[in-house]
This record gives C-alpha cells, structure tokens and sequence, in this order.
C-alpha cells in the first residue's frame, strides 16, 4: 500500500494536505453548512469521511473471483492522504440465495453498501436497485439508533443517475432538497467523461469542474490478475486540484456535506460500471466460460 501512495505522489495524483490546512468545516460559515442540508456538521459521516478535502478509496482484493471468477461482496478501504484509515465500506452479504444471485446478475444486479467508521459505526448506506441499462445509486443517511444493517428509517440525502450514451461515461448528480413535505431532488453537477476514462470530473452548471473521481492504475498485474483499484474522490475545488487542471476551468462553488456523500456514492458507481471484472467478463484465472455483457 505504501508503494501506491508513493506512486500517487510522484505522478501529482494527489499532494500531502499540510498539517493545518483548513477543512470544510473551516472554510464555509456553520450557517452555510447547515442550511438546506440533510447531513450536519455534528453528524458522524461528516466528522469521519466528509470533512476531507480529499479521500482514497481502495477496492479489496476478492481473492474467490481471482481463482474462480466467483463474484464476491464488495469491501473497500477509506483513507486520507496521509494514508491514515478513516474507515471502510462493506457490501451487505446476508443470504447465499443473494450470493448465488449476484452470480447471475452481475452488472445489473442490486446492492447494499454500508459505509462504517474506523469505531465500526454505520454513518451511510448507499444502495443501488436492480437496472437493465442506466445505474441509479442512492446515498442514505442511517438513523442514529441504528445498530444493525438493517434500518428502514433512512433518509434519502441523495441520488446518482447513470445517463446512457454509446461511448460516453456519463452521469448526473442530484441532491435532495431538506424539505420534509417534498422529495424533490436538485441536480447540482454531471459528469461527461470520454470513451474509457479513469478521470470523471464533475462539472457544475457552468461547465467547470466542482469535483471529481479518478481512478489511479495499480500496476499490470493487479489490473490484469485481481477485482482492485485505487479511486482519489477529490471533494474540494479549491483544495483537491493543485496541478491537475488550469486554475481557470475551477469551479468557485465548493460542495457540501449532502452532495459530498452522492459524490462518494457515485465512487462507488463508476467502480461497480466499469472497473469490476464482472463488468467486462466473468473473470478469474480458472474462468467458467463467461462472456461480455
């Protein structure tokens, strides 16, 4: 792992954030932190995931689908980028009926993630329903009773909506206006990115780019041989870019805590759409006669 984080250094994939260099917490006044959002400061997600300019999520190894092209559950890790562990996330695997089923399904099928803190608190869930063409990933904020993986009493906080093009990678992002009486969602950035990118930087109404996931190659042989990746979540359009685009294609806006977990829901999107092996075959050195979807 420490061999990956040199490399993201060198190629300028991401900087060190300095010690005391300001959080969101930091630059936005408290008032316009809290107003129109679902997530708060005070809220766990926030303290342990959202406050960070920047994250790197790290895919786990399935070490069933490297052998056998048996599709697993999927386990990420979140760190900062400093490499410290700020927690994980984890797909819920309750029954073998739904592990025999994600055999089957593979790209389309539906999943669960829950997003834990390094205390193993569920601080956001994402889930994905079953879809045929477009994803539809949603962003849900846990009640804070909630000590099981199951909880109906989540709070939609947002939405990420895979928009179909030929070549094209495209998506859009919404977030779910604070209003108890209505579910209507605000889009506040899309994605466009060109035919096999790793970069997918979100653009707001503007054009310019308000923050963005990409995804960081791991050497031929992990690519090649194993389910895993490495993704820079860049949160900050004035903190997460410094030489990586012209400082005027940024955008001034900078995203709250709400549009902060549809961005991290959508991470993990783009890595089920088009980095896992069951999106391109069925995998595994011992493979079982799959083909392209």
């Amino acid at each position: 792992m420490q061999r990956i984080f040199s490399r993201l250094l060198s190629t300028r994939a991401f900087k060190r954030r300095p010690t005391g260099t300001p959080r969101i917490i930091d630059i936005l006044p408290q008032s316009s932190l809290s107003r129109n959002t679902i997530i708060q400061p005070h809220h766990d997600v926030s303290t342990s995931f959202l406050n960070e300019p920047t994250l790197i999520i790290e895919r786990q190894i399935e070490m069933m689908n490297v052998f056998l092209g048996y599709e697993q559950a999927n386990k990420y890790v979140v760190l900062d980028v400093m490499g410290n562990r700020l927690g994980y996330m984890m797909e819920r695997d309750l029954s073998i009926w739904k592990s025999i089923m994600r055999q089957f399904y593979k790209l389309h099928r539906p999943f669960v993630v829950d997003v834990f803190d390094n205390w193993n608190r569920k601080v956001l869930t994402i889930r994905r329903p079953f879809s045929w063409i477009n994803s539809h990933i949603k962003a849900l904020l846990p009640s804070p009773e909630a000590e099981t993986s199951m909880d109906e009493d989540e709070v939609l906080v947002g939405e990420s909506v895979q928009n179909w093009h030929l070549w094209r990678r495209r998506y859009e992002l919404f977030e779910k206006l604070n209003n108890a009486k209505s579910n209507e969602l605000d889009q506040f950035g899309e994605i466009d990115a060109p035919f096999l990118s790793f970069d997918f930087p979100v653009l707001d109404a503007k054009g310019k780019v308000l923050a963005s996931v990409d995804r960081n190659w791991v050497g031929l042989g992990r690519e090649l041989f194993t389910d895993t990746g490495v993704y820079i979540v860049r949160f900050d359009s004035q903190q997460s870019f410094q030489g990586v685009y012209p400082p005027e294609s940024m955008s001034k806006e900078v995203l709250n805590f709400d549009q902060r977990a549809v961005l991290l829901a959508n991470a993990v999107s783009i890595d089920f759409d088009y980095f896992s092996r069951h999106s391109r075959t069925s995998g595994g050195l011992i493979s079982f006669g799959g083909d392209y979807e």
